[in-house]
């Protein structure tokens, strides 16, 4: 029997699903009608399949794509036939590119539009829960979106700049009880395998208990995902992106917001004794993540020497992230260890031995990465 297909790609009319990274077709092969969806976390991979007319994506579909497809109506973009590369012709994009912003204001409200869109275009692969790394990508925009208006100070009304902050963190708080069992999972499960026979199987039992922690994050998610809360911050946002709710006509340089952030960086740095506690490390981090989110905003006007920073600001993170990972894994396992059977407890003191130690080779690192960090930072921003 020969195969014949016929692809027709839909979007809104803004084109906010390929803007997104998202991919939304119809495939008609050989009589059959599929709806088909690929999202930017696994470009090429079918994520969500679904039989449907030609009139509307089945409800499978709608539901996954409601938040960014939103009030608007998705209508045809293209057409791909028997003989067609569909690679070929998607490499082309079919809108202009947005003009570079000038101000400081233009680049804040770019900035603010880029994050709310990655939000849009991580939510259904958060939804779906296959692919990690969409909750991660979710999350990173939260915290973007929160650091740009903390540094923004009073160049923005504060009552409504800290109301948006706290109900991103209340979003942030729910995609990180998934990530941190996202990224516990893959550690120890990496470790778990390393283990000599007899002690793999009480390992496993160790994995499955996180398993279902991650199960009851996912579904806290789920729960914050569906929620009229989360509708009413997504409007809040957009709106923001339009229109943030200024303080006066004088435009702060965006270099000067940069440069604040990584005095309070430094300032926390330097309060640090020769034995900081992990919590203390733990802040500073956060606080490399402001500095960085804020030199990402000011590099495309001061250039190179703002890319070192957010460059030092990586490496600086992935040591003090390593450092925190190994703490949280360590905390967790003996967590477990309490009130589990003997083998399993034994099992995860060796995994929490192995924690320790990491915790430890990332603390002789972190010293190295801040002195990186502190040079960029006085150089950008002196």
């Amino acid at each position: 029997m020969s195969r014949s297909f016929r692809s027709t790609y839909h979007d809104t009319e803004d084109g906010r699903l390929g803007r997104n990274g998202l991919r939304l077709r119809r495939r008609l092969e050989n009589g059959a009608s599929t709806w088909e969806v690929e999202l930017p976390e696994a470009p090429g991979e079918i994520a969500l399949a679904a039989p449907g007319g030609p009139v509307a994506p089945p409800s499978l579909i709608a539901d996954l794509l409601q938040v960014v497809v939103g009030e608007e109506k998705l209508v045809e973009v293209l057409t791909v036939r028997d003989g067609d590369s569909e690679a070929d012709v998607l490499e082309t994009p079919v809108r202009p590119l947005p003009e570079e912003p000038a101000s400081p204001r233009e680049r804040v409200r770019a900035r603010f539009r880029e994050q709310y869109e990655q939000i849009l275009a991580h939510d259904p692969g958060s939804r779906l829960g296959r692919e990690p790394e969409a909750v991660h990508k979710f999350r990173v925009a939260v915290r973007r979106l929160r650091a740009l208006l903390r540094s923004l100070g009073s160049t923005v009304d504060r009552v409504w700049a800290d109301q948006l902050r706290a109900e991103l963190g209340w979003l942030g708080r729910a995609l990180g009880e998934v990530r941190d069992r996202d990224v516990l999972v893959l550690r120890l499960g990496a470790q778990v395998d390393d283990l000599e026979a007899a002690d793999r199987a009480a390992g496993e039992k160790l994995l499955n208990r996180l398993e279902e922690e991650r199960a009851e994050a996912r579904a806290a998610l789920e729960s914050v995902l569906g929620s009229g809360r989360y509708l009413t911050l997504l409007a809040r946002l957009e709106e923001a992106a339009e229109s943030p709710r200024w303080v006066g006509q004088e435009e702060k340089p965006l270099e000067q917001l940069a440069a604040k952030e990584f005095r309070r960086l430094q300032k926390a740095a330097a309060a640090l004794d020769d034995d900081p506690t992990d919590e203390q490390l733990h802040e500073t981090r956060i606080r490399a993540k402001r500095a960085r989110y804020a030199a990402e905003v000011a590099e495309p006007v001061v250039g190179k020497a703002a890319r070192r920073v957010v460059e030092r600001a990586k490496e600086f993170q992935d040591a003090s992230g390593e450092h925190q990972d190994a703490v949280v894994a360590e905390e967790t396992l003996r967590r477990l260890a309490e009130a589990a059977e003997a083998q399993v407890a034994f099992a995860a003191g060796r995994l929490a031995e192995l924690q320790h130690e990491t915790r430890l080779r990332a603390r002789r690192e972190i010293p190295r990465a801040w002195k990186h960090l502190d040079k960029a930072g006085r150089k950008a921003w002196r």
